[in-house]
């Protein structure tokens, strides 16, 4: 029976570090390559953790079993492009030798979760950790907070409601403090500068937990990138694309404009003001997303490719949404009295037109694309056919 001792650097501490490349194999090939990094980074854990496999190598030759030990490496860039680079060496390492089972040696946590890579190919005997005894704790916790931030169902879970929270109490705080500073009262009847501190405090929490769910960094840099590709492929979406941002700040401007003069009985209030100005902004809004998709619209029939479906589709769906935000948000001004009766009438129609607009939109499109995917899948067939004709 050979066992395989195997060691984790998923990182790919020894690469960046030590310029030792993986898989390193046998006793003497480890023991130097585990000797150069400490000699560069004494306080690099993946030392320490394969001198820890190789005295569990020692061990075992000594009660006579027959074992080996091997050092697999992946990337900086941990995740799935670290994994499948470990995936290949743990093959080439296989290879190698016949083994029977594998002891793993890790440095902690994190080399944990490649174990479902181990055991689709070979049976794991056990699983030993190397940590440095006052590091054990720190690194362990540490690491599993920063995968808790990034896996998207705990970031459902905790980071969006959290975030919205925090965002939220910021936004209304930070509003309060703005329309205080207006009225008479001033600088007095804001509470001081705790009460400032904390609401910038929850906002930038807001926005971090925010961020961190919705990727919104990565998000703007791919519409940075787009914006970049569409200036240089074309201009027709370019030029669209500058349209809707300028409706977006127009609607922003004209929007504050009304909302301000906005009066219920002679009387100005805030709340009414801001369901005023978000009412009228949605159509703005529409106005931006219809010349973003009416160029992209254009740009696909000058190029003579197929897809305007769903440009037609995003903008009878948005046009739904368009009908029920307004109706909704004006239905709520006449439930806090700040709207008569026959407005609200109004409004509760466009409400349930738009949910109507909004079923017809996706039936259909769903109805075009099923369709869709059945005639491509029957091209597939037809042309598999005369292959084998």
């Amino acid at each position: 029976m050979t066992t395989l001792i195997l060691n984790v650097d998923r990182d790919n501490d020894y690469g960046d570090k030590a310029s030792l490349p993986g898989p390193v194999i046998g006793y003497s090939d480890c023991y130097e390559a585990a000797s150069k990094l400490i000699s560069i980074d004494p306080e690099d854990s993946d030392a320490n953790a394969l001198f820890g496999a190789l005295k569990i190598f020692e061990d075992l030759k000594k009660q006579g079993e027959d074992v080996d030990v091997a050092l697999i490496t992946g990337d900086n860039e941990v995740g799935s492009k670290s994994d499948e680079i470990l995936a290949s060496q743990i093959d080439e390492v296989l290879k190698y030798r016949k083994f029977d089972d594998v002891i793993l040696a890790t440095d902690g946590a994190e080399d944990d979760y490649i174990m479902p890579l181990i055991l689709s190919r070979i049976k794991i005997r056990y699983v030993k950790h190397i940590i440095v005894r006052h590091n054990q704790n720190i690194e362990s916790v540490y690491y599993y907070i920063v995968k808790a931030l990034k896996d998207k169902k705990i970031a459902n879970k905790f980071q969006i409601p959290f975030g919205l929270v925090f965002l939220t109490y910021g936004v209304v705080s930070l509003s309060f403090i703005i329309f205080s500073l207006l009225t008479p009262a001033g600088v007095g009847s804001i509470g001081g500068p705790s009460a400032v501190a904390l609401t910038f405090v929850s906002l930038i929490l807001g926005a971090y937990f925010i961020e961190r769910a919705f990727d919104v960094s990565d998000r703007t840099m791919k519409l940075v990138k787009s914006f970049r590709q569409y200036a240089e492929e074309t201009r027709v979406s370019f030029i669209s694309y500058i349209i809707a941002f300028s409706l977006v700040f127009a609607g922003i401007a004209a929007s504050y404009v009304i909302a301000s003069a906005s009066t219920v009985s002679g009387t100005k209030i805030f709340l009414n003001q801001i369901l005023v100005f978000i009412s009228y902004f949605t159509w703005w809004s529409y106005g931006a997303i219809v010349a973003r998709e009416g160029g992209i619209g254009v740009e696909t029939l000058l190029n003579g490719k197929s897809g305007i479906s769903k440009n037609i589709y995003v903008l009878l769906f948005t046009l739904s949404v368009g009908f029920i935000v307004y109706g909704m948000i004006n239905y709520i001004r006449y439930i806090l009295k700040y709207i008569p009766f026959s407005s609200a009438v109004m409004n509760i129609a466009l409400l349930i037109l738009g949910i109507i607009v909004a079923v017809i939109s996706s039936v259909a499109h769903k109805y075009y694309s099923e369709k869709q995917n059945l005639g491509q899948a029957s091209n597939l067939q037809k042309n598999l056919f005369d292959g084998k004709e």
